[in-house]
This record gives structure tokens, sequence and C-alpha cells, in this order.
């Protein structure tokens, strides 16, 4: 199961399309782990992965994560396990798809992609 935030967020997911490989990767998350809330996606103005059109930003919250084996986690693992699975831009390696931070809004897991984004070392784009 998946959780939305509030309304508000619920509108901003609803209100543009996303980049194919930012849907790949939410649903792969989702195989692995439950207590996925997500906080943010899709920002009108956003200058960053957030505003694009498809959008290739989301963000979820970093508590409350379980493996689905009903263990406890981490963000630290989730971003360990995201970032060692999925290449954001192969010609770039210092790029990352899950970064925990605090950007201002307060902690959380960024997740982003590019247009190169890969998974397992697939084939570039």
């Amino acid at each position: 199961m998946i959780k939305i935030k509030n309304s508000l967020v619920l509108r901003e997911l609803l209100i543009s399309r996303y980049h194919p490989s930012l849907i790949e990767l939410i649903l792969w998350v989702l195989q692995r782990y439950d207590g996925i809330v997500i906080t943010s996606g899709y920002r009108d103005g956003d200058k960053g992965v957030h505003g694009t059109e498809s959008c290739r930003g989301i963000d979820i919250r970093s508590w409350g994560l379980k493996k689905k084996d009903g263990s406890d986690t981490n963000a630290g693992v989730l971003c360990t396990e995201i970032n060692t699975t999925w290449k954001y831009d192969p010609k770039r390696p210092d790029k990352l798809c899950a970064v925990h931070h605090n950007s201002g809004s307060g902690l959380h897991v960024h997740l982003q992609v590019h247009k190169n984004t890969t998974m397992n070392g697939a084939q570039d784009k």
C-alpha cells in the first residue's frame, strides 16, 4: 500500500505526467518496502526535477519504513539499496537516484531520475 501525505500532495500527483523511469523506480521501491508515504510530487514552477514535464522527482517520508519481511529499516538503507541498483545517469556517476536530505522542508527521501536513468547497469537509452 502507498499513502499520500494530504490532498495538496494528491493534487500534485494528479496534475502532471510522470517520467516512465520514475514510475518504474517507485514501483520497484513498493515491491520491497512498506510504509511509503509520498510527501511531494510535481511542483509547478519548480526549477528542478519536481517541475519538469514529465515530472522526474518525488519525495517520500523518511521514517516508518519497513521491509516486506516486516523488519524495520531506515532511509539510509533504502537509499543505499536504490543507488546500488539504479544509476541516475551513467555519464555522471556522482548523481544519485535517492538522497536522504533536508532541503528546507524537513528530512525526507528525494527520488529522482534522468532521461538516461538505468537499472542494474542496463544499456544506456
